[in-house]
């Protein structure tokens, strides 16, 4: 790999870099060694010998596998000389090591030297879009979106959801513009569908779904987009007929065949379902995961023998696979087989399902008397996985005060931290166990956190939102939740910190926005309380009366809905 890079990078100063004119100062070999030479003025666009030194300098680096030093030269030469082949290089690199903004600087120098050239473009709208950087991605996907060759619309079907409504109406009309010249495209009405339902349009959703299909009746992705909404509308035939049309066109296609049986089962057709899932396994014997699909779909259907079935057949065909053992875990959870299920989930001893084995076998320590059983477990599975220690400790913390033993909890996790004193996550754990009778400790627990991690928005949320509720420094709360708003400005909890505190500073009309946007994305009773008590202060009692009497008929002993009836005098 290292000869390869070299040669790469030997081929860029040899040719890569003749679209720089040479000035008349060229370098000499001689001016290579340890020889005084004069101070040489840079000038843009021109191969002098600060340029050729870096780009020299940046092969011997890459040669001994030095590449950040490397991408460190190369990223410098191309933002001073503007050329491509440099900017090029300097993106490759910067692939090769993993690193998305070096991509990102190096690939916007590359896309202005090249004008003409898709792929720097292509670059930056799909890292901007991966990382959800939507608003920074937009302006290069209006150059990329009209190349009927590009993943652009693609890229931007598998980020919709994660696209907030807002922005998601910007891309909406990047997408028309696009489709009015070229109809045909698939791919536009696709992500154009899912962009109107992260905007909840559904009628407008199903009709650019149907645009697609228009053009190709058994697009996979459209035929189940458009099968998914018409099963939420309860109109099953019709998905199912859909769907069963297009898995005649693409057997293969193993998403369709999961959705065909999935709504078979919700159609009550259950012996169809398993019979067209064993017929399709035994057609792909060695297609592991989807014998796992089929499993779990059985067992969200509560078709527990036939469930069980292809998990056991698929333990025996992979023994060493424990997340099997998860799942045949949960079975038996379900099914009220208890000991059967802590046999299951205590042979989890690695892998992603560890830690939920045992948040599930603490889950079937249901009572305060299991306590010892309870922490056995935390304990055995510290000595087999010390790495997850802080995550058992937060969760037997956690099955603590589930149980009343909230004192046990703060024993623990203060004995945790006298041990590890920096550990973030146990601070942030034992300041919100602190709440609400220790105010004064969860702050200064916070206050630790948020110095050990200065940029961590949940600390800055978590500490500001506490200021507003428990002292009147209000300005200091202000800033924290602004600058966790920056980072996350679509996270329900730290829109609805910024509601409340503006509501405390008596900036009530900024105060409702924010609220209104938590309580759409996540109207949990808190958020619902601070929007009541906003709306009240508003003077629109009647609106207030009607949203908190509709969440109090569903939780009437909800402490926060009460504390908003009690403060708006609501009887």
């Amino acid at each position: 790999m290292k000869k390869m890079l070299l040669a790469l990078m030997t081929g860029l100063v040899l040719s890569g870099c003749s679209s720089l004119p040479h000035d008349s100062t060229e370098t000499s070999r001689f001016e290579l060694l340890d020889i005084p030479l004069p101070e040489v003025s840079y000038q843009q666009g021109q191969l002098n010998r600060e340029i050729l030194l870096d780009l020299l300098s940046a092969e011997m680096a890459g040669h001994i596998g030095q590449y950040d030093e490397a991408l460190s030269l190369y990223l410098r030469q191309a933002n001073h000389t503007g050329d491509a082949a440099v900017a090029e290089r300097a993106t490759r690199i910067a692939q090769f090591m993993r690193d998305s903004e070096a991509v990102l600087t190096a690939a916007a120098v590359w896309a202005k030297a090249d004008p003409h050239n898709s792929e720097p473009r292509e670059l930056l709208a799909g890292i901007l879009l991966h990382e959800r950087r939507f608003d920074e991605a937009l302006p290069w996907l209006e150059t990329v979106l009209s190349d009927p060759e590009s993943d652009a619309a693609l890229l931007i079907s598998s980020q919709a959801e994660a696209i907030d409504p807002q922005t998601a109406t910007h891309y909406l009309a990047l997408l028309d513009q696009i489709i009015a010249e070229q109809p045909q495209r698939t791919d536009l009405h696709l992500a154009t569908g899912l962009l109107f339902l992260r905007m909840e349009e559904t009628d407008a959703a199903l009709q650019a779904f149907n645009r697609g299909l228009n053009i190709e009746p058994y697009q996979p992705q459209l035929v189940m987009q458009k099968a998914e909404l018409l099963r939420q509308r309860n109109q099953i035939t019709a998905a199912l007929d859909l769907v069963n049309r297009a898995a005649l066109r693409h057997p293969h296609h193993n998403q369709l065949h999961i959705q065909q049986a999935q709504l078979l089962m919700l159609s009550g057709n259950f012996q169809r379902a398993e019979l067209m899932m064993k017929e399709l396994l035994e057609q792909r014997p060695q297609d592991n995961q989807l014998h796992l699909y089929f499993a779990l779909l059985l067992l969200d259907h509560e078709r527990y023998d036939a469930s069980r079935e292809l998990l056991e057949s698929l333990k025996r065909k992979t023994p060493y696979n424990t997340e099997i053992d998860f799942y045949l875990g949960h079975l038996a959870q379900q099914r009220g087989e208890r000991d059967m299920a802590l046999s299951y989930y205590r042979a989890v001893e690695q892998g992603n399902t560890f830690l939920q084995a045992r948040a599930r076998m603490l889950e079937l320590f249901n009572d305060a008397g299991y306590r010892q059983r309870a922490e056995n477990t935390i304990n055995e599975a510290i000595a087999q996985q010390p790495g997850f220690r802080s995550g058992l400790i937060i969760m037997l913390a956690e099955w603590y005060k589930r149980h009343d033993l909230k004192p046990a909890a703060l024993l623990r996790l203060s004995n945790e931290l006298h041990k590890t004193p920096d550990d973030t996550r146990l601070l942030y754990t034992r300041a919100l166990f602190y709440e609400p009778e220790a105010p004064q400790r969860t702050l200064a627990d916070l206050r630790r956190a948020l110095e050990l991690e200065p940029n961590n928005p949940v600390f800055q949320n978590a500490l500001g939102y506490t200021l507003t509720v428990h002292t009147q420094k209000y300005e200091e709360a202000h800033h924290l939740i602004a600058l966790a708003l920056a980072q996350q400005p679509n996270d329900p909890a730290t829109l609805d910190s910024m509601g409340w505190v503006l509501f405390k500073l008596n900036r009530v009309e900024e105060a409702l926005a924010f609220l209104q946007r938590a309580y759409s994305l996540f109207p949990d009773t808190e958020v619902v309380a601070h929007l009541v008590r906003v709306l009240h202060r508003l003077n629109r009692q009647e609106e207030a009366l009607e949203i908190l009497e509709h969440y109090l008929q569903q939780t009437p002993d909800d402490r926060h809905l009460l504390d908003a009836a009690e403060r708006i005098g609501a009887h």
